[in-house]
């Protein structure tokens, strides 16, 4: 018993840690960041046992392959903490997303969501269609938060419908629809850094970005359409009636993203916080000052806090996968097997096709073994100069950002992928074989745009 109620206090454990994590940043100190890191070992430990099957399995996993690389490097024993601290600002934004759903049920904007999925839906496949537009839209202002509302709204409204078919069209419809939303957004990080390896212009891109997420929601769509015609969904005959008497509410939700996205801007671009940071730290004085506004601030404490804390309190599937993953990518990243990654570039100097086809490969491969788009990026950076003698760079910066983020839904190891195994307890590898058709459809495309904007440029 006295354990148990140890486990209901976790979060104050947590949040000295995220606290700690806060503070580096305005103080970089690389003994701040090894006790960062020595705490990072200690939640691995604490976690372990309490985490499922699935991700004991993925941490074992991980840790192991970062053990191997670790031995091929040159690190020291004492930079070991180090290597577990990379992904403590990434659990920190998954601790705060309990407050932004928590304004939105505080101000029954939840209600008001569910009218834009609900109402004379004829079948499941129209209703896809009307998932991922909500989805895209939601991620435009929300980004990760997107996903958490629109599953819990989906699985409400898809309660009466088989298991196995309400878990695939979620899977599929929120998390296609999210990448959807990343490709041509100015605060998405991959993006963001394939134009910082370039040094193109954002405005340039944006209408090439906004093709491939056009043609994508077309295919996906009509794909989506198909494959769940067959199956029905119970629609609210009213939503529509009730939508049109809330035009004002709806004004106010959209007013209220759009202000959430300046803040984020500003945070990002003025004050020059990292994107995450930014995102982190903006949630909760903007969650809480919208539930002032909307004179909803008990109901927003009455739900939010509990909801924090329990949600807190059950980072442990999150703990053991982000921990052992930020460990895994460090340790690759000191190993000499990082240089063999850079050689088929060389070899493919001269043939634009084939390194198109090439990167877009190494994404998705990479991805699927559990490295993060970013440290693929960051591979593909490090030869940015031979990249750019073989392509111009606006064509270089579509096809980084395209073939990217195409990974993003199926990235067994990757946030959004993580959250929705979470909520839908269903194993990661199973909604990355949902998605896999899809992320190489997608990266297919942002290599056929790049051919065409290479016959521009």
């Amino acid at each position: 018993m006295r354990g148990k109620n140890a486990f209901n206090h976790l979060y104050i454990f947590y949040s000295f840690i995220f606290l700690l994590n806060v503070v580096h940043v305005f103080w970089s100190h690389p003994v701040l960041y090894s006790i960062i890191g020595m705490l990072g070992v200690v939640m691995v430990l604490i976690n372990f046992p309490r985490a499922d099957r699935v991700f004991k399995i993925l941490g074992v996993i991980l840790l192991a392959a970062g053990t191997f690389f670790f031995f091929s490097s040159e690190a020291s024993v004492g930079e070991i903490p180090a290597f577990f601290a990379g992904n403590i600002g990434l659990l920190f934004l998954i601790s705060m997303l309990p407050w932004m759903n928590s304004v939105v049920k505080a101000g029954r904007y939840n209600k008001l969501l569910q009218s834009l999925l609900g109402g004379n839906v004829k079948g499941m496949g129209s209703f896809y269609v009307r998932s991922e537009v909500t989805m895209v839209s939601l991620a435009a202002f929300l980004n990760l938060s997107s996903a958490t509302i629109s599953q819990e709204l989906l699985k409400h409204q898809l309660e009466k419908v088989k298991t196995k078919v309400k878990n695939s069209f979620i899977a599929m419809s929120t998390l296609r629809g999210y990448s959807l939303a990343l490709l041509w957004s100015p605060l998405e990080i991959l993006l963001a850094t394939s134009i910082f390896i370039t040094g193109a212009n954002y405005l340039v891109v944006l209408p090439w970005m906004i093709m491939i997420a056009l043609l994508g929601f077309a295919l996906d769509a009509s794909i989506g359409k198909i494959l769940f015609r067959k199956h029905q969904v119970e629609g609210h005959t009213g939503a529509k009636k009730d939508l049109g008497k809330n035009k004002k509410k709806l004004t106010q939700f959209i007013s209220a993203l759009v202000m959430f996205l300046v803040v984020v801007v500003f945070l990002a671009n003025v004050v020059q916080f990292d994107f995450l940071f930014a995102v982190t730290i903006a949630i909760f004085p903007f969650a809480f000052m919208w539930a002032v506004l909307m004179k909803r601030k008990r109901s927003f404490i009455q739900i939010g806090w509990p909801t924090w804390k329990k949600h807190t309190n059950h980072l442990n599937n999150f703990i053991v996968l982000l921990l052992a993953l930020s460990f895994l990518t460090e340790t690759l990243n000191a190993s000499p097997y990082l240089e063999y990654l850079q050689d088929p570039i060389v070899a493919l100097e001269g043939s634009p096709l084939f390194i198109m086809l090439f990167i877009q490969a190494a994404f998705l491969g990479m991805t699927l073994l559990g490295v993060h788009p970013l440290a693929t990026m960051g591979i593909f950076g490090g030869v940015s100069e031979l990249l750019m003698g073989a392509l111009p760079e606006v064509t270089l910066t579509i096809l980084l950002a395209s073939c990217a983020i195409a990974t993003v839904p199926s990235a067994p190891y990757g946030l959004i992928v993580t959250i929705t195994s979470v909520g839908l307890r269903m194993n990661p590898y199973e909604i990355v074989l949902k998605n896999l058709p899809y992320s190489l459809l997608l990266g297919f495309l942002g290599v056929m745009v790049s051919l065409l904007t290479l016959m521009i440029y």
